[in-house]
């Protein structure tokens, strides 16, 4: 839920460019401007410049963006009749800044995009050039295209520098330590965060540094220093009290519930919420009051107070609702199913879980026999891993322990299924043709893991096995004239190198089986993480692209195992054979088909003459098994391109 009031602070920085724009005499109260524009003629400047002031602080201060694009409109209009140049490029800039409040993201976008063209084709300042390329920075950022957004804001410190501009543009320094900071390099954002916050104190803006102290308070909460998290939101409230703006104020006490609550501080945190709440009422924001609501019943639900948690989380259920926002509702979907666990009603637990399957995947319900088996092992056992920890344990078990514990394992889901289906009144679902479907996709389930622990598991712990057994023989030895340390060392390696397997082969199969990762966007982060590693260790340059339009789009487990094993083979084909210097990486949605392109410029090969050490044949039979197709082209001296597409 933080992300929802880091995105509304960060837009809160665009609606800041520009201010110095605006002619002195006009006033500067919303009363006073109000009653300026209906009193003086749309034929001058200071019109407009009225205008553009009256729709930022009718947004800053009210969070009225309808009223606000009305504003901006008008003041684009009559700056157009005039030719006034630097009007139209801020009316453009303040409403891409609304957009970017209202979560259109493309919208927000071409607003910005077409504000710098203006700038440009006017020739204004290189102040306001600088600014909007910050702007755009800002845009890119709201898309997830991070490597654009730390372009385009260090061009714009760069211009700043060239022209020694003065002071900064302290939302330079925001854009980039952003940018780092979503790349998860917290520590050198921090750096560019303290640098907007010096500009800020210099100017004496208090709403300037509240937001620069918050976003250090974000970073020190990703190190997870609480601490120095907390110091810097409460100097942020006490900055946004002086610059009035309750909705930053709102904003501010949401991120320091969030953290209070980390530290298990649940009162203070639910007073800072409930703070935040009163605010965002007064706005009016209902999008940020679903957002509290559910904070709160989260708070509530750590306290085991199960009733305001269900309370706080139908409130918050019934705005997403209203507000047809189906991300939140799936979300609070699945708090209230948690509640009603926590509460041992466990046919509310199943109904709302049942509900939350059915938005996650509305082509089919195989899953929801799985789902309540990971909810009755929470809810009966209070491990949330239970299902995983059998299965590891069941790995170093003999066979006839394993067969015993599997038995005792169906014997308790069988039973448990049986018990909230008959506390549901629903016993005809035990005659039903889709309950048996269900089961034999969760049999299917238990059995794809198994294999999956016996192959990638069983053959490195058996190695394991015989190889500590020889070392151990070799050091008891110890004959005289054998090098056996030197023997002995090598075998402690191997062992130590299975280790490692084992633990990355358990942490996919993990990743694998978790209901959380089934979207394409959570597979091309997944190969991010595993690519970015190893290329930087090797010096590959690598660009790694993930298209907006991914969203969060479900995807099969078995799709996504080999969407998964695919990249990984290709990305290790590149390090191992290449000898690549750049490389691209990129994911895109065409035609409601998935493409993934992975290229390089390296020395290439002749792909007639397959080899089995590049794994090309086992990837072209994974990815005809998802029925797609994977294409190869590469040549001698010109790099290689593999592009897979399939219909996910």
């Amino acid at each position: 839920m933080k992300f929802l009031a880091c995105l509304r602070l960060t837009a809160l920085c665009l609606t800041l460019l520009s201010s110095n724009l605006v002619i002195a005499q006009i006033p500067k109260s919303l009363d006073s401007l109000e009653t300026y524009v209906q009193t003086h003629p749309p034929t001058d400047t200071n019109y407009v410049n009225a205008l553009l002031r009256l729709g930022n602080l009718t947004t800053k201060t009210k969070a009225n963006y309808d009223r606000a694009d009305s504003l901006l409109r008008v003041a684009e209009k009559v700056a157009s009749k005039l030719n006034f140049g630097r009007g139209i490029y801020q009316a453009n800039t303040f409403l891409g800044s609304n957009y970017y409040l209202l979560g259109r993201g493309q919208q927000t976008l071409e607003y910005l995009q077409k504000a710098l063209a203006i700038a440009e084709a006017n020739k204004l300042s290189p102040r306001i050039l600088a600014n909007a390329m910050t702007n755009l920075g800002t845009a890119y950022r709201n898309l997830n295209q991070q490597e654009k957004a730390l372009d385009i804001s260090l061009r714009s410190l760069r211009m700043q520098e060239q022209y020694n501009i003065q002071p900064r543009n302290e939302n330079t320094y925001m854009g980039i330590g952003h940018a780092l900071k979503e790349t998860k390099r917290p520590r050198e954002a921090i750096g560019y965060f303290q640098q907007a916050l010096v500009l800020n104190r210099n100017l004496k803006y208090p709403y300037g540094m509240a937001i620069s102290e918050q976003n250090i308070g974000r970073c020190y909460d990703d190190l997870d220093q609480y601490d120095k998290a907390l110091a810097y939101y409460r100097i942020a409230g006490k900055h946004a009290k002086e610059s009035e703006s309750e909705l930053l104020q709102a904003d501010i006490l949401v991120n320091t519930g969030l953290v209070l609550r980390k530290s298990k501080r649940l009162e203070e945190a639910k007073r800072s919420i409930e703070q935040a709440l009163v605010l965002n009422k007064k706005q009016e924001s209902k999008g940020a009051m679903a957002t509290d609501y559910f904070n709160l019943g989260q708070v509530y639900e750590e306290l085991k107070d199960y009733k305001l948690a269900e309370q706080n989380m139908k409130k918050a259920l019934a705005l997403a609702n209203e507000l047809k926002d189906n991300t939140k509702i799936a979300i609070y979907t699945q708090g209230l199913a948690d509640v009603y666990g926590g509460m041992k009603d466990f046919q509310q637990a199943y109904v709302f879980q049942l509900e939350r399957n059915q938005r996650m995947d509305s082509t089919t319900t195989v899953r929801t026999s799985a789902e309540v088996q990971r909810m009755v092992a929470k809810y009966e056992t209070e491990k949330k891993e239970a299902q995983i920890k059998l299965l590891q344990q069941q790995a170093k078990l003999n066979q006839q322990e394993r067969e015993r514990i599997q038995f005792r394992t169906n014997v308790f889901i069988a039973g448990s299924v049986l018990l909230l289906l008959l506390g549901a009144s629903v016993s005809a679902w035990l005659l039903n043709r889709s309950r048996f479907q269900r089961l034999e996709e969760a049999q299917k389930l238990r059995k794809q893991i198994a294999h999956d622990l016996h192959d990638e598991v069983g053959s490195t712990l058996s190695s394991i096995s015989i190889l500590s057994g020889h070392t151990d023989t070799l050091l008891r030895q110890n004959r005289p004239g054998m090098d056996t340390s030197e023997t002995a060392q090598r075998l402690v390696q191997k062992i130590y190198t299975d280790a490692r397997q084992i633990l990355e082969s358990i942490d996919e199969i993990i990743w694998t089986i978790n209901p959380g990762n089934d979207s394409l966007h959570r597979i091309a982060l997944r190969l991010q993480e595993y690519a970015q590693p190893l290329m930087e260790s090797k010096g590959v340059e690598c660009s790694f692209q993930i298209d907006p339009a991914l969203g969060d789009a479900p995807i099969s487990m078995e799709v996504r195992r080999s969407l998964y094993l695919i990249g990984k083979e290709a990305i290790n084909n590149l390090i191992k054979y290449s000898g690549a210097t750049q490389a691209t990486v990129r994911f895109e949605r065409k035609n409601d088909q998935l493409q993934v392109m992975i290229q390089d410029n390296g020395r290439g090969f002749d792909p007639a003459q397959l080899s089995e050490r590049t794994g090309q044949s086992s990837m072209k039979q994974r990815a005809e098994a998802m029925g797609g197709s994977l294409d190869v082209q590469s040549a001698p001296g010109q790099g290689t391109r593999l592009q897979l597409v399939i219909n996910p």
